[in-house]
């Protein structure tokens, strides 16, 4: 074979000890940088870290199988080439290897001249692609399925998607107009260029005018779009844009060439997008005349699903079509009556929230072999929240019909909202004088606004890409990891086991014991140790995650330090949906502070704070600490490095219980002879703001933030635990 000048990098994933020792000396001898491992969560680790330009796969590996492997790598970093060996191999598993992207597939024992031949062609394949590869990759050019039966969307797409004017699209909230945006994109001259969203409703203005202007100079030569940095912008909720720069915008489009003007305009073409009525807002004057009237030829209203029910099944049955292609896996077959109940929900949430929940089926009902109606969320299948297909024999014309549907309607919105008319109106953009009269027509008896209620909402928060982490477990002793997936909106935090692919929800209800760790367990399936990652979440404010994970989370040293540099490794992406805070209206607690045991408690407050007293004994002593959040910051510098601890004779009574066998002299504070034996201490408080973090962990599985005082003395994950249960069904008796 060729010698090569500069060396491709070869990563072998095998636990077989010669089979590595020996592709290892006859790669290296052919010139390749060779590097290797025997486990699948540390492959996807140390290709995230450095990809190498191929990857020599075993099927069979312990933890995570080579398939599993595949699928997760090619999600995250398609461009590392792949092949497959097994000693156990099929026809199934060539092809599905095949399907998955796998460029060839070897059965052991193989020759030399096979598997060198076999990289070479894969190695070849790759440089051609890149060759040929002009620019961005190419962009899917189809119509979301969600589009396909309603004509005047579809006609619109086509028309916008033939000239580079700039498009406003309409529409509620969830109705896709993002999607609609990308579909003119991938279908017009431009679609090579990179397609940029910008939140005018989370993106300050310095970040939104950065990539929509730049200062012109002498230097500034017209050049291609790639070469000048172009791209297509979509702003969304462009009514929250400053009305400077919504000026600024005016004028930019309206004089595309801007004579003697400072700045150059950088999109090659721009999408706006709202769900408000921005004519209205114009004639209050607060939206800029100008801007609107730059759009009156482009305009696309996208109408809610509500409008186009008939054709839910249809939509759900070729997304579910979309996803088996996808996911190259076979779906549970959906019921009929789960059919009916979702034609039959007014989805407030649009195309988006039907996906989600679509997606979220897939996740959760994996291992099953139909979807009954049960599975879908209560607000969907419940009868109340339904129109009964059964009452419509009884309904004499159309115009009663209409009257029916739109008292359920309005008394939807009116929950939804917790009665508060205002709120109301705007969603349904109407005012309040004709709101009121529909009221009254409609006889809807209000109930009173919660006016105590002070939450706020905030943004949904998910990854913009997976990412691996590899270490040991601590009481398992076995070499463990995580991946961490994107989730859509309203999954929530969810654990998947690494081998079976099923999956448990990080909630209160699946708490398993709190004896050591938190742990949870759903049917067969259980993982350990999850409250540092869940620190990690809560105070990050990640509400949609998949975390791929074995029986027990990975100790790594001992704190929460890496799971932080994971997660903004991965990159935050902040999600159209919002959620709001758990704010408690009384105080809680638990535990039997009057005979100085164990307690916590917490109590109404503006802000979130949890403060910690402990009594141990030397070197530990008396420690107080108090933690008060203000953002992701505070948590990684205060509380994310303070590590798990524990005393000599503890860890030996561990040991003979089956516990503590990960436990190494760098993962954790080892403490005797009234004094700390490993390690030095981070901070003088370190064992109280460790029992912080379990705390932060713990309290994550209300699902959603909490706003209040906490306060503990000497609790651990039992009491953490307790606590929770206690403000759960005091919610539930509430709502």
């Amino acid at each position: 074979m060729e010698k090569r000048l500069a060396k491709e990098r070869i990563l072998i994933v095998d636990d077989e000890k010669n089979i590595v020792s020996s592709l290892t000396g006859i790669l290296s001898d052919e010139g390749y940088d060779v590097s290797m491992t025997g486990d699948g969560v540390e492959a996807l680790e140390l290709i995230q870290k450095d990809p190498p330009d191929l990857v020599l796969l075993d099927i069979w590996l312990p933890g995570m199988d080579g398939i599993e492997v595949l699928k997760t790598l090619k999600t995250y970093n398609p461009g590392v080439e792949v092949l497959i060996m097994s000693g156990h191999g099929t026809i199934d598993t060539a092809v599905k290897a095949t399907k998955l992207g796998a460029q060839d597939f070897i059965e052991k024992p193989f020759s030399l001249d096979r598997i060198t031949e076999s990289i070479q062609n894969a190695l070849h394949e790759k440089k051609s692609v890149l060759t040929k590869e002009t620019g961005s990759p190419a962009v899917l050019k189809q119509l979301p399925v969600c589009f396909e039966s309603m004509v005047e969307v579809k006609k619109g797409i086509k028309a916008l998607s033939e000239h580079l004017e700039p498009v406003l699209l309409l529409g509620e909230t969830g109705t896709g107009k993002e999607s609609v945006a990308r579909a003119i994109h991938a279908q017009s001259l431009k679609a090579d260029l990179p397609f940029v969203k910008l939140n005018c409703s989370f993106r300050q203005k310095q970040a939104i005018q950065t990539q929509l202007f730049k200062r012109k100079n002498k230097e500034n030569k017209p050049g291609s779009d790639s070469a000048s940095g172009k791209k297509v912008v979509l702003l969304s909720n462009i009514e929250s844009l400053s009305k400077g720069l919504q000026e600024k915008l005016a004028e930019a489009l309206q004089n595309a060439s801007h004579p003697g003007s400072s700045f150059e305009f950088l999109p090659s073409r721009l999408f706006i997008s709202s769900a408000e009525n921005l004519e209205d807002l114009a004639a209050k004057g607060k939206f800029h005349q100008g801007l609107l009237d730059c759009f009156k030829e482009t305009t696309l209203l996208i109408p809610p699903l509500r409008n186009h029910a008939a054709s839910i099944s249809v939509i759900t049955r070729d997304f579910w079509e979309e996803k088996k292609r996808e996911l190259n896996t076979i779906l549970p077959k959906i019921e009929e009556g789960v059919l009916t109940a979702l034609c039959s929900y007014s989805w407030p949430g649009n195309i988006k929230e039907l996906r989600n929940v679509l997606e979220k089926l897939i996740l959760t009902c994996a291992n099953q072999e139909t979807i009954r109606i049960q599975d879908l969320p209560p607000e969907i299948w419940k009868p109340q929240n339904q129109i009964d297909i059964n009452s419509f024999n009884e309904v004499g014309s159309l115009q009663e019909a209409e009257t029916i549907w739109e008292k359920h309607f309005i008394l939807h919105h009116l929950k939804r909202n917790n009665w508060d008319i205002d709120k109301t109106c705007k969603v349904l953009k109407t005012t309040k004088k004709q709101f009121q009269e529909k009221i009254k027509f409609h006889s809807i008896e209000m109930q009173e606004v919660d006016s105590s209620s002070t939450q706020k909402k905030y943004p949904q928060r998910t990854l913009k890409r997976s990412v691996v982490l590899c270490g040991s477990s601590l009481h398992s002793g076995i070499k463990t990891g995580l991946i961490l997936q994107p989730m859509p909106p309203g999954s929530g935090i969810i654990f998947g086991d690494i081998a079976s692919g099923k999956t448990i929800p990080a909630q209160l209800e699946n708490v398993q014991s709190t004896d050591y760790s938190t742990c949870l367990k759903r049917g067969a399936n259980s993982v350990g140790t999850i409250e540092h990652i869940m620190a990690t979440l809560h105070m990050y404010r990640v509400t949609n995650l998949l975390i791929k994970i074995g029986d027990e989370a990975p100790v790594m040293d001992g704190s929460a330090k890496d799971f932080c540099e994971l997660l903004e490794d991965g990159e935050f992406e902040d999600q159209d949906d919002f959620y709001e805070e758990i704010v408690v209206d009384k105080c809680y607690s638990f535990g039997d502070k009057e005979k100085g045991g164990p307690y916590i408690s917490i109590e109404p407050s503006d802000n979130f704070s949890v403060s910690y007293h402990m009594e141990y004994p030397e070197p530990i002593g008396i420690q107080d600490f108090t933690y008060e959040f203000q953002g992701d910051e505070s948590f990684k510098k205060e509380i994310a490095p303070a590590r798990t601890f524990g005393f000599m004779e503890e860890v030996a009574q561990l040991t003979k219980m089956g516990y503590a066998s990960g436990g190494k002299l760098d993962n954790f504070i080892l403490l005797g002879d009234n004094k700390v034996l490993n390690t030095e201490l981070r901070f003088e408080d370190e064992f109280a703001r460790h029992k912080i973090l379990d705390i932060l962990g713990d309290f994550y599985l209300l699902g959603k933030p909490i706003r209040g005082k906490i306060k503990a003395c000497k609790s651990g994950h039992t009491q953490n635990v307790g606590l929770l249960k206690i403000i759960r069904d005091s919610l539930t008796e509430i709502n």
